[in-house]
C-alpha cells in the first residue's frame, strides 16, 4: 500500500511535501501460503490526499480482495488531478506545509486569485529569489517529482484578477503552494487540458519521450 501515487520510482506527494516519511507511506506485507485461506491479512490503511495505491505480486494462482472507502477531508492539501475541475483552492491554513495539485496531463493553468506571502502591492510574478520563502510555483516535470519541476513561473502577492494562462506541456503539470508558516496563504487555480492549439500559450516544453529500457 503507497499513500499516495508511485509511477517509475517517483512518488506523489513527494517526501517534500508529505507530513510523513517514505517509510511510513509504504507498507509491504504478505501471506502465508500454507495458512490460506485460514488466517487472511486484514489490514485497513488510510490515505492522506486523494491517491493511493495498491501493488502486488503473486507468483503462484491466488487472488485477494481490497475494499474501498472514500472518506471526507475537510483540509485537503495535495491533490492529484486525473480529470479536471473548474477550480482548485491552495491553502496552508497558517502552517508550515507544502500544497499542490498535480494534473497527470500536459495543461493550461492560470491563477484565479492569491494571497501569498502576507504582501498587499498586487502581484509578483518573479518570486524564486532566497529572501521569498511564501510562493506559488508553476511548472511541469516528465515524471512525478514536482520538487524539481521545470517553472513556468514563481508567483507571490495578492490579487483577485485573473492571471494569463500559462501551457505545461510536460508529462505531469503541477501548482505547488510553498508555505513558511508565517502567513496564511491561499491560491485559487484554474486547470485544463492543454489542446494542440495551445501550444502558443506554452511556458514550459518537457521532453515526454518514454526513455527505452537497456
Amino acid at each position: 500500500f503507497v499513500d499516495g501515487w508511485e509511477l517509475n520510482g517517483m512518488y506523489f506527494p513527494t517526501e517534500y511535501d508529505h507530513p510523513k516519511s517514505m517509510e511510513q507511506r509504504i507498507n509491504e506485507f504478505c501471506n502465508d501460503p500454507k495458512m490460506w485461506p485460514y488466517s487472511p491479512v486484514r489490514k485497513a490503511f488510510r490515505s492522506s490526499q486523494n491517491a493511493a495505491l495498491v501493488q502486488y505480486r503473486i507468483p503462484i494462482s491466488g487472488s485477494f480482495a481490497v475494499s474501498v472507502r472514500y472518506l471526507h477531508n475537510p483540509d485537503p492539501c495535495n491533490i492529484m488531478a486525473e480529470g479536471v475541475a473548474p477550480y482548485y483552492t491552495l491553502r496552508n491554513r497558517g502552517a508550515y506545509r507544502n500544497c499542490s495539485v498535480t494534473a497527470v496531463f500536459p495543461a493550461v493553468m492560470s491563477v484565479v486569485g492569491m494571497d501569498v506571502g502576507g504582501r498587499k502591492d498586487g502581484v509578483n510574478y518573479d518570486c524564486d529569489r532566497p529572501d521569498v520563502v511564501d510562493r506559488l510555483e508553476i511548472g511541469g516535470s516528465s515524471g512525478l517529482d514536482t520538487s524539481n519541476m521545470d517553472k513556468s513561473s514563481t508567483i507571490c502577492g495578492k490579487s483577485m484578477e485573473p492571471g494569463p494562462e500559462q501551457g505545461i506541456f510536460c508529462g505531469t503539470s503541477t501548482a505547488r503552494l510553498i508555505s513558511s508558516g508565517r502567513h496564511a496563504n491561499q491560491a485559487l487555480v484554474s486547470v485544463r487540458v492543454a489542446e494542440e492549439n495551445d501550444i502558443a500559450l506554452a511556458t514550459v516544453l518537457c521532453d515526454m519521450r518514454r526513455k527505452k529500457k537497456k
